[in-house]
């Protein structure tokens, strides 16, 4: 599997290309490029799937103060492991944003990829504005050549899944229904950085990550997760037990002894065992956070 970031023309030849920008790489996405590399594999053709750099709205609406799912590094991770051949990484630009949606057609798939196919999802829009939608889509690939591939929503207990609906369950601590709708744990990345010390006096040491600010950090609880094929307990929070400070990030490696400080950690997030609450006192924090640690043991 390639990554290939800011592919020039000739780069590829002729392949079949899953197409969106896949921030979280969610179940429905992953039905779009698991199709795509299923047809690839089927004609002896490349497959690849396409994501932009930075997200879309990022550069459309920076107002929003969009929150990502997935971090680009994240995002390529979990597209490289449904076994695509090439993730194409495209930077997003002010440029990109202006040109109309047969401009964005013939000029980025046609003249620089050389696509043969392209599969999208049942709500793929694109060019300026958003102008262009499925009808346009398969009209310009009889015009250019190409073939198109509408996948349709996938839907967990009625509800289609979408990364906006993932996003807002995260933000609000429905967090074990977001997962089910992602079908994977949920990834956060970052440095591991000095922190005080109060989990080490505790008895439960933590490694402290210094996590990307544009990257959506679930509601604050305690969270279950692996890094690795280690197991841990994650503290999302501002400590309010010890007055409140600025949220961090705290995990707790079941049974690691060691330093981790300067070590970039990914953690996988699979559960949310409770809301982060304010205790009467440091025994009764210990108190909880042992059996935090049990019931993580269990799941």
């Amino acid at each position: 599997m390639k990554i290939i970031r800011h592919p020039k023309k000739g780069k590829l030849h002729r392949p079949i290309v899953a197409l969106g920008t896949f921030d979280g790489v969610h179940r429905g996405h992953q039905k779009v490029i698991l199709a795509a590399v299923k047809y690839a594999k089927k004609i002896g053709a490349h497959s690849a799937a396409i994501t932009f750099d930075p997200h879309p709205q990022e550069v459309i609406a920076p107002e929003r103060g969009l929150r990502l799912l997935t971090l680009l590094k994240e995002r390529e991770e979990l597209i490289s492991s449904l076994d695509v051949d090439s993730v194409v990484v495209s930077v997003f630009t002010r440029d990109l944003r202006k040109l109309t949606a047969e401009q964005f057609i013939q000029r980025y798939l046609v003249d620089r990829l050389g696509v043969r196919s392209v599969f999208v999802g049942y709500d793929y829009a694109f060019g300026q504005a958003r102008t262009g939608g499925i009808g346009e889509l398969k009209l310009l690939g009889k015009k250019y050549g190409f073939t198109v591939t509408v996948i349709p929503p996938v839907k967990i207990k009625g509800e289609a899944v979408k990364s906006a609906r993932i996003r807002e369950l995260i933000s609000r601590g429905d967090f074990n229904r977001a997962i089910s709708l992602l079908g994977h744990p949920y990834r956060i990345t970052g440095r591991v950085v000095r922190g005080e010390g109060r989990g080490t006096r505790l008895g439960f040491p933590t490694a402290n990550l210094q996590v990307d600010k544009r990257k959506l950090l679930p509601l604050e609880g305690v969270y279950v997760g692996y890094v690795g094929k280690q197991k841990c307990v994650v503290n999302i929070g501002s400590r309010p037990t010890f007055s409140a400070g600025p949220l961090l990030v705290e995990v707790h490696l079941l049974g690691f002894h060691g330093n981790l400080r300067g070590r970039e950690l990914a953690v996988d997030l699979f559960r949310r065992l409770r809301d982060e609450k304010q205790f009467s006192d440091v025994l009764s924090l210990q108190a909880q956070i042992k059996k935090d640690i049990a019931r993580a043991r269990q799941l």
